[in-house]
């Protein structure tokens, strides 16, 4: 018998199709925002640090209570839902012209996204069938590392002729295509008992019972601990380097985005790598290994001089950093 291909599933296609345009969106989106708060608004480190708290602490905080929802409730309406809040504060995001402001609609933003992932992985295991889930994680994901490079590189190309707020707008467009394209996805096929029967936790018990198994293994613990505080370092450093940039070379904005695209490349090479392999041994050498190139690379960032080296020889040490992503 045949094997089915992947994309024959019209479901998992249409997914694919939203998922991608909100990724390309978003790195377009948080390029803009980054030149926004350094370039144009002039905002001090302690700003700019606080961009990655933006983006990432509502996840950190909701995202057990996100999957619980996701357990719950229907898949395709919460993905529809959050993609349309963000909408919404994405157009808020454009009239925004001071940080504080940007700040607290980034954050709103943010939480208002939380509820999508857990609701899509759990609508790809609906209709996916389970000798292709594999593939079509691994898709999703080097998807996602393309639009990693492809997102900050057009938007840097677009600075030459364009502000950061109509990459903003950019961002708008891919929202209305990922809710356009979720609009014509059918409904998950459980019935509310089925999902009733399966989530018979109440939400508040749901939520400390997760964390209760974090707190009960140590290795567990040390992972999840380890992971977001080597997460948190490299997104605030993250931040910290278009304040480096704006400092040595503050005429050309358009480095930001072409760094970014850099550090994406050098994930979506290392995503590569690791998604051919069948399995992966000794995950903490991986860590540990990531980390240490992320170092090396900012040293090499640190140590140039535009007065005696050409402004593109910083790109050099982008892909190096870029490698801790999949670690």
């Amino acid at each position: 018998m045949k094997k089915e291909k992947l994309f024959a599933n019209s479901s998992y296609k249409k997914l694919f199709i939203s998922s991608t345009a909100a990724s390309f969106g978003d790195l377009f989106d948080m390029f803009a925002v980054m030149t926004l708060f350094t370039y144009v608004w002039h905002a001090n480190s302690l700003w700019i640090t606080l961009i990655p708290v933006a983006y990432a602490l509502p996840s950190i905080l909701l995202s057990q209570a996100a999957g619980n929802l996701a357990d719950r409730y229907d898949k395709v309406q919460l993905m529809f839902l959050s993609e349309l809040i963000r909408l919404l504060f994405t157009s808020l995001l454009f009239f925004t012209n001071e940080p504080l402001l940007a700040l607290g609609v980034l954050t709103l933003r943010s939480m208002s996204s939380v509820m999508k992932v857990p609701a899509q992985l759990a609508y790809v295991r609906e209709v996916v069938k389970e000798d292709q889930l594999l593939q079509a994680s691994t898709l999703q994901n080097i998807m996602f590392q393309i639009a990693k490079v492809v997102g900050p590189f057009l938007g840097a190309a677009a600075l030459t002729f364009t502000t950061p707020k109509v990459c903003i707008l950019v961002n708008a467009v891919a929202c209305m295509i990922s809710i356009s394209v979720l609009l014509s996805l059918k409904k998950a096929r459980k019935n509310i008992q089925g999902q009733a029967a399966r989530s018979s936790h109440q939400p508040k018990e749901t939520y400390s019972n997760g964390w209760k198994i974090v707190f009960q293994h140590s290795i567990l613990l040390r992972v999840v601990m380890l992971f977001h505080l080597s997460y948190f370092v490299v997104m605030l450093v993250d931040a910290q380097i278009s304040i480096f940039l704006r400092d040595v070379l503050p005429h050309h904005p358009e480095m930001l985005g072409w760094l970014l695209s850099g550090i994406g490349l050098g994930a979506l090479i290392t995503g590569v790598y690791l998604n051919r392999k069948k399995q992966v041994h000794h995950p903490f050498r991986l860590l540990s290994l990531g980390l240490l190139l992320f170092g090396s690379s900012l040293f090499f960032i640190s140590s140039f001089n535009p007065a005696v080296m050409s402004r593109y020889f910083i790109l050099i040490a982008a892909p190096m950093g870029g490698r801790r992503s999949w670690a």
